[in-house]
């Protein structure tokens, strides 16, 4: 199988990823304008976080809502693990 990539072109610079769903999480960030607040280098970790918790799931997540919770207390859920930013998204709790 051939390697994926997938530019995205942004603000006069290019983010390359190697799936779909970290391309499609970037534009949900620019969309909760993580960027606008917290810079590029915040966005880019937020892609990461969003998409390890995506993969460390069990059930079949709401990527775009999963993200969407992320975005809303970026600062209290970035340093939080995977499982707990999970198990709050799932119960409904802030982290």
């Amino acid at each position: 199988m051939d390697c994926v990539e997938i530019t995205i072109k942004y603000n006069n610079a290019e983010y390359k990823f190697d799936s779909g769903i970290k391309a499609y999480i970037f534009h949900t960030g620019i969309y909760n304008e993580i960027d606008a607040s917290y810079g590029i280098d915040a966005l880019l970790e937020y892609v990461n976080k969003v998409y390890s918790c995506c993969i460390s799931d069990c059930y079949s997540t709401n990527i775009g809502a999963l993200a969407d919770y992320i975005a809303s207390d970026w600062k209290r859920v970035k340093n939080k693990s995977e499982y707990k930013i999970l198990d709050r998204f799932y119960t409904g709790g802030i982290c």
